[in-house]
């Protein structure tokens, strides 16, 4: 008897289960198809030369499944405070506490195991379509295949299993400590003494846009910011701890924005008589007013989740950004090698059915260098003895056809130069004319800008530096002449190429020099040769030591490597963000079904005094609005500004996915807004 009952109940609020089931057969069908990638053989050893896909998803599952669990806790809690009417008239009707969360505890495991159920199926329908996506992003050259997984079955079913016994855990302890009598009563209606503002809730309403405007402000001016207050206070770890403070301003700004100052304006327009008292205002502010302060924790906890969504997302295309843009700077060509494996590498593209597209060889000069600079952060001189790479001006200028990042430089004075360094970025020319460089024999040259080295990897030149000068200053300078060749191919087969490529060309180092220099009174002497069996060891003290050089390196696996791992942690990134916020959208959906119910009457007796049914659906409309769109907008504007900030760190990256989910993540929630107007209407007006 008591099962057909309940069943019955059941029923009856069946549409208040849709959005629960719905969020919960996403959230299943998500975490089947991820465990079940992590099964799928091909995939699994394709990427695994660059990553174990299997962690990075697995992390993504660990995320879904503790969203899931706060999502399935919070729907319970409200579920059961809506039916505690019923359950205390069973109660009264003599049949036992035990036996009634029992059989409750049985209708929640029948409604998640038909979400697990019509999930899984669902996952095993997609898993397909979602492991495509993942090889696309990826860039794996593989076709995708249908298969069932056994294994993720059993994991998933396990996994929420487990959230059916936390859901049980947490019915009990709810039930286990209400009285009859506190079943029959309804949560007891906020007075409005309590929600009325006092002085402090003022101070604290203005503390909120503070804090928030704050966080806003310096990350639209972050580097600016962060520079500012290191050169003040010498502190360079700010860079790593102010994201932090901003992060902490929002989120207690949050806090407080939801609790005071939603509640500060409410006032500001219940103060507004003339406003208020028209087209039903005073109803819509005053139900809104009780509706944000009963519910001010969850939408300040929804809005941060959802900013840290799309920031997650904003981040891994930073971090990928970052990935790409290292690997381009090392290698901004497909080939950088020695002039002596020119010839056999373009008879094995060419055999490969490709060709040389763009090739130019680059003389350098290896020679030893002075200079004294001061410690910016203990204000102490240090000298520096060692060897860099001297480039005359005209072979830059046509270097710049093969790499057309290269910046553009203009030697001005004939013992003038232009460094390249690789800790400054390519797009940010400095400029420092107190800089000199003594060179052997008497040579001082005048630094006049300095930029990134953009001129590939490092390892295949001998100087970490970089030094442009005039073509009149480099015909007269001494060091050990070399070349390196820059070469661009087409036409042929990268990843078939690579495996044959390696076993033909591998890297080498040689072409050993050893250097010997000294500084006295003002000129740098020595020498810089060749090393050849009698050359004695240097002994690596300073101004001494020896160097190597790679004779070739290939950028396929470096490129091959980035697009993979940005590839699955975006991917990983988008879709946990889409499982936040399906279910941020449904607890706010599935809280407001169950604020319809308990307002069912009110709304009846106003149409019974006369309001018209057209006015109270405006009362509706309006009422919820101030529900979903302040929380939409403030967790929109929390992502879009952490973007922004990202944007002065990162500024070659293309964020345009990160925005594209702001706006679905506007769609979402309006659809949400929609959908929960149109049901509360149909629960407030059913008879």
């Amino acid at each position: 008897m008591l099962f057909k009952i309940i069943w019955r109940s059941f029923l009856r609020q069946t549409r208040n289960y849709v959005v629960y089931f719905l969020c919960m057969m996403s959230s299943v069908m998500i975490f089947y198809s991820f465990s079940a990638m992590t099964y799928d053989q091909p995939l699994v050893h394709r990427a695994q030369q660059d990553i174990q896909i299997g962690g990075v998803l697995s992390l993504g599952n660990f995320i879904v499944a503790i969203v899931v669990l706060f999502f399935m806790l919070s729907a319970n809690q409200f579920f059961i405070q809506q039916r505690q009417k019923e359950i205390g008239l069973y109660h009264l009707y003599g049949i036992r506490k035990s036996r009634i969360i029992a059989q409750l505890i049985a209708e929640t495991l029948v409604l998640n195991a038909v979400s697990l159920f019509v999930g899984i199926l669902m996952g095993i329908v997609f898993s397909k379509f979602f492991a495509m996506i993942l090889i696309k992003a990826m860039d794996l050259n593989i076709v995708s295949r249908f298969f069932i997984s056994w294994p993720s079955i059993l994991t998933t079913t396990l996994i929420f299993l487990l959230a059916v016994v936390f859901i049980s855990i947490q019915n009990i302890w709810i039930l286990r400590k209400k009285q009859l009598v506190e079943l029959f009563h309804q949560k007891k209606i906020t007075a409005n003494s309590r929600i009325k503002l006092h002085w402090s809730g003022y101070i604290f309403a203005l503390m909120s846009v503070g804090l928030i405007g704050i966080g806003y402000y310096i990350a639209t001016n972050f580097v600016s910011v962060t520079t500012r207050y290191i050169q003040q206070t010498e502190d360079n770890g700010a860079f790593l701890w102010m994201p932090l403070f901003i992060f902490t301003a929002c989120v207690f700004g949050t806090y407080l924005f939801f609790r005071f100052g939603m509640q500060m304006v409410f006032a500001t327009f219940t103060k507004w008589r003339k406003y208020n008292q028209s087209h039903l205002r005073f109803i819509i502010f005053n139900n809104a007013r009780h509706l944000m302060y009963k519910s001010w924790r969850t939408l300040s906890l929804i809005s941060i989740v959802l900013g840290i969504a799309i920031s997650m997302i904003g981040g891994a295309i930073g971090a990928f950004a970052i990935t790409y843009q290292i690997t381009e700077t090392n290698h901004p060509t497909d080939f950088q090698l020695s002039p002596t494996n020119m010839k056999a590498l373009e008879q094995f593209i060419t055999n490969s059915g490709g060709q040389i597209s763009q090739k130019f060889i680059l003389p350098l000069k290896a020679i030893g260098y002075y200079e004294r600079q001061e410690n910016e952060l203990t204000e102490e001189n240090y000298e520096t003895i060692e060897v860099l790479d001297v480039i005359s001006e005209s072979s830059f200028q046509k270097l710049k056809a093969v790499i057309p990042k290269l910046p553009d430089v203009h030697i001005e004075q004939e013992n003038g130069a232009v460094l390249l360094e690789s800790d400054i970025r390519y797009n940010q020319a400095k400029t420092d004319t107190k800089r000199k460089i003594s060179l052997p024999d008497s040579q001082d040259v005048y630094v006049e800008q300095i930029y990134g080295n953009l001129l590939g990897n490092s390892l295949v030149r001998y100087g970490f530096k970089t030094m442009i000068v005039t073509d009149n200053l480099y015909q007269e300078l001494e060091g050990i002449p070399y070349q390196v060749v820059y070469a661009n191919a087409k036409g042929y087969n990268e990843e078939q190429f690579y495996q044959q490529y390696i076993e033909k060309f591998p890297g080498r180092w040689g072409e050993d020099i050893v250097y010997h220099y000294d500084y006295q009174e003002g000129v740098l002497t020595g020498k810089i040769e060749h090393k050849t069996p009698d050359t004695p060891d240097p002994t690596y003290q300073k101004g001494q030591g020896m160097m190597s050089r790679l004779t070739q390196v290939n950028r396929y696996l470096d490129i091959r490597s980035t697009r993979r791992q940005g590839g699955i942690f975006l991917y990983v990134a988008l879709f946990v963000g889409m499982i936040v916020l399906l279910t941020t959208a449904g607890t706010l959906m599935v809280r407001q079904f169950f604020e319809a119910s308990r307002e069912k009457k009110n709304y009846q007796l106003l149409q019974q005094l006369g309001i018209p049914r057209k006015a109270l659906h405006k009362v509706v409309y309006k009422q919820i609005a101030w529900i979903f769109f302040p929380t939409m907008l403030l967790a929109v504007s929390h992502g879009s500004f952490a973007i922004y900030m990202l944007t002065q760190l990162i500024q070659d990256a293309n964020y345009w996915v990160a925005y594209l989910f702001c706006f679905i993540t506007i769609f979402i929630f309006t659809a949400a807004y929609l959908l929960t107007t149109n049901f509360y209407l149909r629960i407030i007006e059913e008879e």
